[in-house]
């Protein structure tokens, strides 16, 4: 017998095969969307205000409407999280996914500016973040570069670039990819931000080459920097510099840290990704009592 999972629809939980876009839903014709996605433990949202303020900000840019629940009533939206993981008996690692998108109405010319969301949550095979055991092997999808302007650090439900790279990413075998931006510069991953170590040093592309403003990309910069680490967050990275980099590593929300082993004919350490990724655990989930 096949579970059922539910859904939060403009804060009514409801059984997922019950909803149904209509054909005139804006995300589904232009795009007019975005989201959030979210690491949960229990009924427990990680870094819950960092990704609520980064969606607010996003929404403002979009010239969106702002409904109550994302700034007065912050509470209740976690309430209503924590139900709806409940409800799909969710009670380790979590997977919470925040979309929002804008009324139907108009053509590319909206009518309103009021938007409808939905909250989905899924299970995660592992509870805490983990350090992959095999580094990832990498390379970069330069077919397509990305744009650099007010657009590029919004999570837009408009993803063909990643869309594209990750058919890349699977048709070579590779478990992820870096994307370049319009000045040959490198990006970000496909679903992360990148970090390159070098003599100690920690590097990762500045906010103004279009990456997105991750979530544990600051965590990741501000926990480096209180274990004593110099990070240089404002340097554009080039490909020489990844193949010049001792170790190479991703981060985001969902998975924390995945080091890489492989880019090309290059090799990479690991001895500071593990550092950071075991502080990562220590810092976020104390109270959780886990060992690491």
């Amino acid at each position: 017998m096949t579970k059922i999972q539910y859904i939060s629809y403009n804060g009514q939980v409801i059984a997922a095969n019950e909803f149904g876009i209509t054909i005139n839903n804006r995300s589904f014709q232009y795009g007019d969307g975005l989201f959030e996605t979210m690491h949960a433990v229990g009924s427990q949202v990680q870094f819950f205000y960092d990704h609520i303020e980064r969606l607010v900000a996003s929404m403002k840019v979009l010239k969106m409407e702002v409904p109550v629940r994302f700034t007065i009533d912050t509470m209740g939206l976690q309430k209503e999280i924590a139900k709806l993981l409940t409800k799909n008996k969710i009670f380790k690692g979590g997977r919470v996914r925040l979309t929002v998108f804008r009324r139907a109405g108009g053509l590319y010319s909206p009518k309103t500016s009021e938007v409808s969301y939905i909250v989905q949550a899924l299970p995660l095979e592992q509870t805490y973040y983990e350090l992959n055991t095999k580094g990832y092997i990498i390379d970069v999808f330069d077919e397509i570069p990305k744009p650099v302007n007010i657009l590029s650090g919004i999570k837009s439900t408009s993803s063909l670039l990643y869309i594209m790279a990750g058919i890349y990413r699977k048709e070579n075998n590779l478990d992820e990819c870096l994307l370049i931006n319009e000045t040959g510069n490198i990006v970000e991953g496909m679903s992360s931000n990148i970090f390159l170590v070098k003599d100690n040093y920690i590097y990762t592309p500045p906010l103004r080459s279009g990456c997105l403003n991750g979530i544990m990309r600051k965590k990741v910069i501000n926990l480096a920097k209180s274990e004593g680490f110099t990070v240089f967050d404002e340097v554009p990275i080039k490909l020489q510099d990844i193949m010049a980099a001792d170790e190479l590593f991703f981060t985001n929300a969902i998975t924390g840290i995945r080091w890489v082993m492989g880019f090309k004919h290059r090799r990479y350490f690991n001895k500071i990704t593990k550092i950071l990724s075991q502080k990562l655990n220590k810092k976020i989930f104390a109270e959780y009592e886990v060992t690491y």
